[in-house]
């Protein structure tokens, strides 16, 4: 009985946290790539250019129940975040044979930075976490329970699904893989039903497979080979900016508590248990590949995130052996000190008192849309005009907020690549046209030079400022452009 009361402690927390979060979801404008994957989704694919195609399906689904807006993008994040909080609850359950330590599993995960903003914000990271934790699950269960073939199905349709969410579910497998010859059972990865089990995974990968296939294998080539040219000579600068942007998602207490984690059960690895050793070979690898990356080229801040889902359960082992002054330094420092962290950040967003140059991508997005709508409209009576940018992130928000998606356009109108925006558009077919350029303080563009080779003529119109108690959070740069003239 005392144990089965910290399943209801469980049901308690996450219902709260779902009703706070739906509450939280229509608070503030979408950031550019939620704006981006929810244009993914007025037009949808077998999959696209930056990413598969799950999160932009998600969102797909709700907007059509319930209209454009905010809440409609994110909810399904919402419904991904219990399942993720489930399976984890589920597994730390089988791996400690205890409800009191599964229910602080998914405490320690909430008071984490990148659980609480991806259970809110609608990005592939979303599912993502739900298809790992799910896949986890299933291979915990045919590695210690008995080798059931339904257990290796449902392992291949979530890797599936995951991969569908994002590339970065290719390391499931090698994981799995990493355990069993740690554990001398190679038997297990010879039989049919490991095999059987990706050929599934690849089955429900297929979409994602063809619509490459059809696009010159575009996706797979800008995730892999794309990105191993960008990579440069030995380097810290990357390094300690991967170090940073971790520290936030983490929180400094789980951060800390990771490399320590690590370090001991690395130490110790011949004396740990085997469900241990599952739960380092699922996160660990991760962490290393990634942060050896990061001292040749960037590593983007939630590129590492799968791998925390793990390591939260090595944590909660770590914090359950701690001796009691340890206890209580993680109780009233540890804790709270997460706690502020996240409670801050949420201010941040939805009491913007101080400009974050770059940082704050969320403020100011209806106010420049509706700037740029009256205008539209204004210069639509003299001539048919477009609107571009030069960054995808402002033109999806556009997109976004105003009623002209069709209309707006990105770096492709001067013969750069445009991401997702190549697919969707022929610039040329927009030719005579006039045009309006917005770009912001935050990307500056300065080839002014290659623009005019496309218009026969360019002007500053407006400078428009998005102020918030009297300080200036962010400049807009408004220019007309005049008979659009393809030139590339």
């Amino acid at each position: 009985m005392e144990q089965k009361k910290y399943f209801f402690y469980f049901v308690f927390l996450l219902s709260i946290l779902t009703i706070i979060r739906i509450i939280l979801i229509p608070q503030f404008n979408l950031v550019p790539q939620e704006a981006y994957y929810w244009l993914f989704s007025q037009r949808l694919a077998l999959s696209y250019f930056d990413h598969p195609p799950i999160c932009s399906h998600t969102i797909a689904l709700f907007t059509t129940i319930f209209g454009n807006n905010e809440f409609s993008v994110r909810i399904g994040m919402i419904l991904y975040s219990i399942g993720t909080m489930v399976y984890l609850f589920l597994l730390a359950r089988k791996i400690f044979n205890d409800y009191r330590l599964a229910f602080w599993s998914i405490v320690f995960l909430n008071l984490t930075i990148f659980f609480n903003i991806h259970s809110i914000v609608a990005t592939p990271d979303g599912p993502l976490l739900f298809f790992w934790a799910g896949s986890m699950f299933y291979f915990f269960k045919v590695c210690f329970e008995g080798n059931h073939l339904r257990d290796w199905l449902l392992a291949g349709i979530f890797v599936g699904l995951a991969m569908s969410s994002k590339y970065t579910a290719i390391f499931l497998y090698p994981c799995l893989v990493l355990f069993l010859v740690l554990q001398g059972d190679i038997k297990r990865l010879l039989s049919y039903k490991f095999l059987l089990s990706i050929f599934i995974a690849l089955v429900v990968f297929t979409p994602v497979i063809y619509w490459n296939y059809l696009n010159n294998w575009a996706s797979f080539l800008f995730q892999s080979a794309e990105r191993a040219r960008g990579l440069r000579g030995f380097s810290f600068h990357y390094f300690y900016q991967l170090i940073a942007s971790q520290l936030f998602e983490l929180t400094p207490l789980f951060f800390t508590l990771m490399f320590v984690v690590f370090f001991k059960k690395v130490f110790d690895f011949n004396k740990i248990t085997s469900q241990m050793k599952f739960l380092l070979m699922f996160s660990l690898p991760i962490v290393v590949f990634f942060f050896g990356l990061s001292f040749r080229t960037l590593v983007k801040m939630n590129w590492i995130l799968p791998a925390y889902l793990p390591m939260i359960l090595l944590v909660v082992d770590y914090w359950e052996r701690l001796k009691e002054t340890g206890r209580t330094v993680f109780k009233y420092v540890g804790i709270p000190t997460s706690f502020v962290f996240i409670v801050a950040t949420l201010l941040i967003i939805l009491v913007p008192i101080l400009p974050i140059p770059k940082g704050d991508t969320w403020t100011g997005w209806r106010e420049i849309a509706t700037k740029i709508s009256h205008l539209k409209q204004e210069f639509d009576r003299e001539k048919p005009t477009f609107i571009f940018s030069t960054e995808y992130k402002v033109s999806a928000e556009l997109s976004f907020y105003t009623p002209f998606k069709d209309q707006i356009l990105a770096e492709n109108v001067y013969g750069e690549r445009a991401l997702q925006f190549d697919y969707w558009f022929d610039p040329k077919d927009f030719a005579g046209w006039d045009a309006i350029l917005v770009f912001s303080d935050f990307q500056p563009f300065n080839k002014f030079d290659v623009l005019k080779l496309n218009f026969s003529k360019v002007e500053f119109f407006e400078e428009f400022k998005i102020i918030r108690k009297g300080k200036v959070f962010r400049t807009f740069y408004i220019y007309r452009c005049y008979d659009y003239k393809p030139n590339y």
